[in-house]
């Protein structure tokens, strides 16, 4: 399992490109020789794609189930993870639809975080993915989902369409109380097919 980060490499200096990425050092700012490209006009960045940490995966993510235990062992257990905010992760899967990488697209608040279709598409097409999971957590604990969860399944369902990459399932995550269940599938619903 890779978690992978996006870096720009230019004049033979490298920046990173997304800082977030790095979660061994906390800050890349504190490189003071490395410089924010700019736009020159005759001149492009180089954009690569490099591997930040492996972490073992067995599990096969076929199921609303297995993405859960996926998120359990594997999210849950990272370094900078914060359980108490709302957290987006796309997960890539390949035609077999066992996980390869995984990408934070982001970090909210205690009620909600925000996501847009380009941010979840980006790791994807960069990771050349046959599939992917997307994947939040309810910090309240329930996991039922609101409007809004709605509305964003429903755009980046017709925007994989579109680009006919594969949405196995989105998947809410909260926690096991009497009477719920600890997560909430779109694709049990019948909104994925």
């Amino acid at each position: 399992m890779v978690r992978f980060g996006v870096r720009m490499v230019r004049d033979k200096r490298r920046w990173r490109l997304l800082w977030r990425m790095m979660p061994e050092r906390t800050s890349l700012r504190s490189d003071r020789n490395m410089k924010a490209p700019r736009y020159r006009p005759g001149s492009t960045n180089r954009i690569t794609v490099t591997s930040v940490r492996e972490d073992a995966c067995t599990i096969t993510t076929d199921t609303p189930e297995n993405l859960l235990r996926f998120w359990q062992e594997i999210i849950a257990t990272q370094p900078d993870h914060e359980p108490d905010k709302e957290s987006v992760v796309v997960v890539m899967m390949n035609t077999r639809l066992r996980p390869y990488a995984w990408h934070r697209v982001s970090l909210g608040t205690v009620s909600e975080s925000h996501c847009q279709p380009r941010e979840v598409f980006r790791p994807v097409i960069a990771a050349g993915a046959y599939g992917f999971a997307l994947m939040h957590n309810h910090p309240s604990g329930d996991a039922s989902p609101s409007s809004s969860d709605y509305a964003i399944t429903r755009r980046i369902n017709e925007a994989a369409t579109l680009l006919q990459i594969r949405l196995v399932d989105h998947v809410i995550v909260g926690e096991p109380a009497p009477g719920r269940s600890p997560y909430y599938s779109f694709r049990e619903a019948g909104m994925i097919s």
